[in-house]
């Protein structure tokens, strides 16, 4: 019988939940209260559960200096995968609906707009809780950037 209470009781506490969570930091301050990517430390107040996206993204822009010198920035966040003003009729009116589209590929890829700048931005989307971490998204794309420019 205590034991049947326990679950009873656990059920109501227990939040049923499919969306997928991810880290979210930004470069430099905004006033959304976003943390810091310079203090970023794997904690949870970097954690955001994502209602609106089954992706994470993580974007890491770097300049060459010279002199062996490169500066990095590094965003963090839920794939943006919704339109604003998405609208559904429900019992005659219309309403606001959040649809996910999935338009990206997994994986990274350099920013086609970056090549004339003198940054290089690599965009990084992956599926899974978490995924949005570190470089381990990033190595299939570190590993074949040399082959392909012996290549051009």
């Amino acid at each position: 019988m205590e034991l049947k209470l326990y679950y009873l009781v656990f059920t109501f506490y227990w939040k049923m939940s499919s969306a997928i969570r991810c880290y979210v930091c930004d470069p430099e301050e905004t006033y959304e209260g976003i943390k810091l990517c310079e203090n970023f430390d794997y904690g949870d107040q970097f954690l955001r559960e994502c209602e609106h996206s089954n992706m994470c993204f993580k974007r890491e822009t770097s300049l060459d200096l010279g002199n062996g010198v490169t500066t990095r920035s590094v965003t963090r966040r839920c794939a943006a995968q919704t339109l604003s003003g998405d609208q559904e009729k429900v019992n005659g009116k219309w309403r606001p609906r959040d649809t996910i589209y999935d338009v990206y590929a997994e994986g990274c890829a350099e920013d086609p707009n970056s090549i004339d700048r003198p940054t290089k931005t690599v965009n990084c989307y992956c599926r899974g809780n978490l995924c949005n971490n570190s470089l381990r998204n990033q190595i299939g794309f570190i590993i074949l950037l040399p082959i392909f420019s012996l290549i051009s």
